[in-house]
């Protein structure tokens, strides 16, 4: 619930929140043509890794990042489908517009409304159906005629959405006593330390970079993986989950307005209307879940 007489400042962290994440699709998909797949995922949550260790050693901070031991083996299974899925989801920025490959990622919000609806009884209502139906009209129109590149883009964003999305059901079900930050530090251990083993044994991967492209990584992974992670989590203190989700879905249109302004690049006509068609639909199906959780 949000705090009573503080949503602006909810909706300002969460704005905050939608630039910080934005910049990651921008810097992802300046650096990564600059070197390799995995040297680039290894510096970056080796950055990432460096920031949430200092927080964990600051303050509170291991109080804070304590996970009970119940939940070890379950934390691993979820470790996996975010390894998984965060390899995909740098690997399709690199594959296509960073700008598309936002506008298909609110397919995770349709996933995981459907997920809540199969395993945890979750109620729906006319409108997110509606929003469903037109969110998958955008993505058709976005899709059709654009190429083999941008429909395998679209498969391998609809198998991180579902991973991302297991992932979040079980949250809800299971870790409700673990804060979601220490998961997103875990998450970003493990990922430094996966990339790391990789580098290690290929041979074609190359670890040497240089100042500037480190700097460039370092603040994406600032950016992102840390302060983003914080921005949206303190802001979801201030306000209701629903509500910060219809402003979380509006991040495509910094990602497309970065794309233009950063590195020049922009959607067709066809996946430029099929993107709005899709922030449409996710919108009234977020809408729909908002009124329904206010009835309750």
């Amino acid at each position: 619930m949000e705090i009573s007489g503080k949503p602006l400042k909810g909706y300002g962290l969460i704005l905050l929140a939608n630039v910080t994440l934005s910049i990651v699709f921008l810097i992802a998909k300046d650096v990564q043509p600059r070197m390799g797949l995995y040297p680039f995922l290894f510096y970056w949550f080796m950055c990432a890794s460096a920031y949430f260790l200092v927080a964990m050693l600051t303050g509170k901070g291991l109080k804070t990042f304590g996970i009970p031991r119940r939940w070890v083996p379950l934390t691993i299974l979820m470790g996996v489908f975010e390894v998984t899925a965060t390899f995909l989801f740098f690997y399709t920025i690199r594959l296509m517009n960073p700008a598309v490959a936002s506008f298909y990622g609110n397919i995770s919000i349709v996933i995981t409304v459907m997920l809540g609806i199969i395993f945890l009884k979750e109620h729906f209502t006319v409108l997110e159906a509606i929003g469903g139906v037109i969110l998958i009209v955008g993505v058709v129109l976005m899709t059709y005629k654009s190429g083999k590149t941008v429909f395998i883009g679209f498969l391998l964003i609809l198998l991180l959405s579902l991973l991302f999305s297991i992932n979040t059901i079980l949250i809800k079900v299971s870790l409700k006593d673990v804060h979601p930050i220490t998961f997103s530090a875990y998450r970003a251990f493990l990922l430094f330390l996966t990339t790391a083993v990789i580098v290690l044994f290929q041979s074609s991967a190359s670890l040497p970079t240089t100042l500037s492209t480190f700097f460039e990584i370092a603040i994406g992974a600032f950016l992102g993986p840390f302060a983003g992670v914080l921005l949206l989590f303190t802001g979801l203190q201030y306000l209701e989950a629903s509500k910060a989700s219809l402003v979380r879905a509006t991040n495509p249109l910094m990602v497309l307005i970065g794309s233009y302004l950063w590195l020049r690049q922009v959607p067709t006509p066809a996946q430029f209307v099929g993107g709005f068609i899709t922030l449409v639909g996710i919108e009234l199906l977020l809408w729909g879940k908002f009124k329904l959780e206010r009835e309750k």
